[in-house]
């Protein structure tokens, strides 16, 4: 069995910011969370605009992405950049190797393993970690990242 979650929460993405913009949910999930994210180049490093995430080491991330999960991973730390670098204020580093995509999940299906879940939105939330293997089991066409040969 895998270590215990300290924590689950939920990261919206907005579909206007730079990086996302006019990109699909199949696009950010096969092209960014499966090869972008995970590159040596990157390494898990998730920049963001405005602000961070204060979260334990361990703490599962679900990214919202147009009203729907669509992929998950692993934080390991938060950095804040003394200057924005390029219009970002920091990044949020994750295990690229935890990165998982899978077929998006819509609130009704948040709802039923966690029922205190309301809505999507702009805010992040928290979720009870003990209910996130239920929520694992009933995801469809999980995909992780290619190992790279190199």
């Amino acid at each position: 069995m895998s270590q215990e979650i300290p924590e689950v929460r939920i990261l919206p993405m907005s579909p206007r910011e730079r990086s996302f913009r006019g990109r699909s949910v199949e696009d950010v999930q096969h092209g960014f969370f499966l090869k972008e994210l995970p590159s040596p180049r990157r390494n898990g490093c998730y920049r963001y605009p405005t602000s961070g995430l204060r979260a334990a080491l361990g703490t599962v991330v679900l990214f919202q992405y147009e009203g729907k999960i669509i992929a998950s991973a692993v934080f390991n730390r938060n950095e804040r950049f003394e200057q924005p670098e390029g219009g970002y204020k920091g990044a949020l580093w994750f295990d690229a190797k935890s990165i998982r995509v899978f077929q998006p999940v819509g609130p009704d299906a948040v709802r039923a393993i966690w029922p205190e879940f309301r809505h999507f939105g702009h805010v992040k939330q928290y979720l009870d970690p003990a209910n996130y293997p239920a929520f694992e089991k009933q995801l469809v066409s999980v995909a992780a990242p290619q190992a790279s040969s190199g």
